[in-house]
C-alpha cells in the first residue's frame, strides 16, 4: 500500500484536478506516481514543467528514455525501472538493448557516450573530472547535451526518490531486479498480485485465480516468481502477464 495517499479525481481540489487532467492528457492515464505526487501540486507541477522543458531540448526521445531507464536502475527504483522498461519495449528496444542501457552501454556510439556521462554524474554526484568531460566531447557530446544530461539526471532522481519515499503500488509490469539496495533481498512480501485477463496462479486452496493475496515474490530476468505459502511450489509468470503488485 502506498505510504502517501493517491489523489483521485474524487478527492482532488481544483489545482490537483487540473494537474491530474494534464497527466491524463499526456499519458492517457494517471500512473500511481503522479497520483501520489499530486499531494503537493507544487511538486507535481515542477516535475511536469521540467519534463516538458527537457522534451524540447537536443536529446532525442530514444536517448531520453535510455537516460530515464539508466537512472532508475542505478537508483534501485523498482517503479521507474518497470515503467521505463515497458516504455522502452514499446519504443522498439530489444531485450538486450534494455539490459545494455541499464549498464550504461549502447550500440550507438553517441548514445553510449551520453549514458556513460550520466552514470558518472550519478556516481560522482556531479563531480566529473576533466578527463571524463574531454572523453565525452571527443565522442561528439555537445555542451548543450552535457547540460541536458544533468537536467535529465535531476528529473529522474526526483521521480526515483519520490517513489522511495511514497512507495506507490506498482501499476506497470515488474522489470528485472534493479541494482539499488531496495532489491538486495531476493524474496519480498506482497499483499496482492493481480494478473491480466487470461493468466492465473494457483492460490492456497489449489484454485486457479487471477488475484492472490499475502504472498512472497521475487523478480528475476523479466519473470515474476510467486510463493503463496512456504510449503507451496514456486510459480513463475512473465512480466507482461502481471497487472498489479502491491508490496507490504
Amino acid at each position: 500500500m502506498s505510504r502517501l495517499p493517491l489523489v483521485s479525481t474524487d478527492s482532488a481540489d481544483a489545482e490537483q484536478a487540473d494537474l491530474l487532467a494534464e497527466v491524463q492528457r499526456q499519458l492517457g492515464r494517471v500512473p500511481n506516481l503522479y497520483a501520489a505526487m499530486a499531494n503537493s501540486p507544487a511538486t507535481l507541477r515542477g516535475y511536469l514543467n521540467l519534463r516538458d522543458a527537457l522534451t524540447k531540448g537536443k536529446l532525442s526521445a530514444r536517448v531520453r528514455e535510455q537516460l530515464a531507464l539508466l537512472v532508475a536502475s542505478e537508483n534501485g527504483c523498482d517503479y521507474c525501472t518497470a515503467a521505463h522498461t515497458m516504455r522502452a519495449d514499446r519504443m522498439g528496444f530489444t531485450e538486450q538493448a534494455i539490459v545494455d542501457t541499464r549498464a550504461a552501454r549502447a550500440d550507438d556510439p553517441h548514445a553510449d557516450a551520453i549514458l556513460r556521462v550520466a552514470r558518472d554524474v550519478l556516481r560522482s554526484r556531479g563531480r566529473l573530472d576533466d578527463a571524463a568531460l574531454a572523453s565525452a566531447r571527443a565522442r561528439g557530446v555537445s555542451d548543450a547535451e552535457l547540460s541536458e544530461i544533468v537536467g535529465h539526471v535531476a528529473l529522474n532522481v526526483l521521480s526515483n526518490y519520490f517513489n522511495h519515499v511514497a512507495e506507490p503500488e506498482l501499476d506497470f509490469p515488474p522489470a528485472a531486479p534493479t541494482k539499488g539496495t531496495a532489491m538486495e533481498a531476493k524474496w519480498r512480501p506482497a499483499s496482492k498480485v493481480v494478473l491480466v485477463e487470461g493468466y492465473s496462479l494457483v492460490d492456497r486452496e489449489g484454485r486457479a485465480a487471477r488475484t492472490v493475496d499475502d504472498v512472497h515474490i521475487a523478480i528475476e530476468g523479466g519473470f515474476l516468481h510467486v510463493k503463496v505459502s512456504d510449503s507451496a511450489d514456486v510459480q513463475v509468470v512473465s512480466a507482461p502477464a502481471v497487472a498489479l503488485v502491491t508490496y507490504r
